[in-house]
């Protein structure tokens, strides 16, 4: 093996796993771990083994008549199922809570099935080793990761579903991934002209922009879910909720801590304000949940946040976390709303010969008692 296969081989592994890296680091709450990740990446790795073994099973019977008959209809739909079983696994697992995990964890096992195939690819064509690497990185490798990546999704939005619903969706999932695959791989086999590489690492981007944005929209709904449940009931100071809610901009919070308490303290402060947006989607899940295992195991799961919210609190200590709540501080517009409405009623319950300036108006409530202030007509 040459120098230019070893920097083939280094490509075909290394740009999968940093655009991996990138859709792990969009997931702004962190709730998929990186050891369900490194699960789903391994599982992508034995799903390519199988399904190669499946693919000359059905040449060697008979049951397809050529490779290209394989290539372009039944290795789509093969892959897209075994790449696929991780989720079933996953997905009664609290820690998958929406479609952003599951986007994620399926992911994480196209990518880990196309570094392994991009290994039998390159040793195939020594000969042309760093333009396979290139071209599949930029490609296939897109393709495999989006495929499984739509089945996650569809996995995440069956998981509030009932039975009917529940196939619904797992079945669009599939569909759709096989769609997309066997698409992909009559373009790869048909076009022969010099536009093949950028067909398809056009439509290879386009898949990963589809994902990109699905993520994105998870992600903004479980904001949404944090500001409507995080609170008391939780231990969860309203100072502390608003800054979960701003952890898109966790630099620009954490800036003036890191300064004033050190980078450690920073990052304890960045673990407790992630366990407390946790807390946050997980109950939210309780509410659609129509699983009553799955609704205990994400009880008992928000039982352990809970407790290791309590040990981060010490860690982070007293002093830092009133200074986290001085940055965020309650919001008490609701008490200045109270006293607009009590104005506005008194206003107008005023005579007409009070008009005049709202300044003479509020002279006028003013002085309806000479033994009541002001503030006490508020109330």
């Amino acid at each position: 093996m040459n120098i230019i296969s070893i920097i083939a081989l280094i490509i075909a592994t290394v740009i999968p796993l940093v655009v991996l890296y990138i859709i792990y680091n969009r997931d702004l709450y962190g709730m998929g771990t990186f050891r369900l990740i490194l699960l789903c990446f391994i599982w992508g790795g034995a799903a390519f083994l199988f399904a190669s073994g499946v693919n000359r099973w059905m040449l060697d019977s008979g049951l397809v008549e050529t490779r290209d008959m394989v290539v372009r209809f039944t290795a789509p739909i093969t892959e897209e199922i075994l790449k696929g079983l991780i989720l079933i696994y996953l997905v009664r697992r609290p820690q998958f809570t929406y479609f952003v995990d599951g986007a994620i964890y399926g992911f994480a096992a196209g990518i880990g099935f196309a570094i392994i195939e991009n290994y039998e690819y390159i040793f195939n064509n020594l000969g042309a080793a760093l333009a396979v690497a290139i071209g599949r990185v930029i490609s296939t490798n897109l393709i495999h990761a989006t495929g499984s990546a739509l089945v996650g999704i569809a996995f995440g939005k069956a998981r509030f579903e009932r039975t009917f619903g529940k196939a619904r969706f797992i079945l669009g999932g599939f569909t759709f991934a096989m769609i997309l695959h066997i698409g992909f791989n009559n373009l790869v086999t048909r076009v022969r002209s010099g536009l093949l590489l950028i067909y398809a690492a056009g439509v290879g981007i386009a898949g990963l922009s589809v994902i990109w944005g699905a993520i994105k929209r998870g992600i903004a709904e479980e904001q949404t879910w944090i500001k409507e449940t995080l609170g008391e009931a939780d231990r969860v100071t309203a100072g502390e909720a608003a800054a979960v809610q701003r952890l898109s901009d966790i630099e620009v919070i954490l800036a003036p801590l890191a300064k004033r308490f050190g980078s450690e303290k920073a990052s304890q402060i960045e673990h407790f304000l992630l366990l407390q947006a946790h807390l946050g989607i997980m109950r939210k899940t309780l509410e659609k949940l129509p699983d009553e295992k799955m609704v205990k195991s994400v009880e008992l799961e928000m039982g352990n946040i809970r407790q290791e919210m309590d040990e981060a609190r010490k860690v982070v200590g007293t002093y830092c976390m009133m200074y986290l709540r001085g940055i965020f501080p309650e919001d008490d517009s609701h008490l200045w709303g109270h006293f607009e409405d009590v104005i506005t009623e008194r206003l107008a319950s005023l005579p007409a010969t009070a008009s005049g300036s709202l300044y003479s108006k509020l002279e006028a409530i003013r002085n309806e008692s000479d033994h009541t202030t002001a503030f006490d007509k508020l109330g």
